[in-house]
């Protein structure tokens, strides 16, 4: 009875290898033979169905009107919108876009103050100046961290219920296409 037991043993390891090898070829097959999404840009862009449904909701509920970008140059692509209703929080709207240089660059309208945007960021930007754009008067600041905010430009709304932010890793005349697309 002893010599039936590493027999066994060695029919149940087999038997398992067996088992997973069937298992995980047909895993491995459909994974490989699956087609790649976004296989130019690794960033996903929000579609302008959602985009307008985003956009409507915003403008229903936050305490200033939410601009939109309009009129943007080919390349510009749509990554992240969302919005935050006051409450608990500030109010925030918010567009993220992957420039044509492939950079990032971003919109925020919100009802924070200079120095609440740049501690919620982490941002150790610094005034640095003033830039003219479309004919209005943007404060700059710029620093190193977070990398995704090395330039901000920010401007106090005429009516002050929101302060509008410009900021990313773009070449300043991206920021300020962007900035300048701003409309109610």
């Amino acid at each position: 009875m002893a010599k039936n037991g590493p027999s066994r043993l060695r029919t149940t390891v087999r038997d398992m290898i067996l088992s997973m090898t069937l298992i995980v070829l047909p895993i491995l097959a459909v994974i490989w033979l699956m087609p790649a999404t976004h296989s130019a840009s690794p960033v996903a862009t929000v579609s302008s169905g959602d985009y307008q449904a985003m956009l409507t909701a915003a403008r229903g509920s936050l305490p200033f009107s939410a601009l939109s970008p309009t009129g943007l140059p080919a390349g510009w692509e749509l990554t992240s919108d969302d919005y935050q209703p006051e409450g608990v929080t500030a109010a925030d709207w918010h567009l993220g876009y992957q420039t044509p240089s492939g950079k990032y660059a971003a919109f925020e309208q919100t009802t924070l103050t200079v120095g609440q945007f740049l501690s919620s960021a982490s941002s150790n930007a610094e005034k640095s100046g003033s830039v003219q754009v479309a004919g209005e008067s943007w404060t700059e600041y710029t620093g190193t961290a977070p990398a995704a905010y090395k330039t901000l430009l920010f401007r106090r709304t005429a009516d002050g219920k929101s302060l509008q932010i410009i900021a990313g890793s773009a070449p300043m005349a991206e920021l300020q296409t962007l900035a300048s697309s701003l409309k109610a």
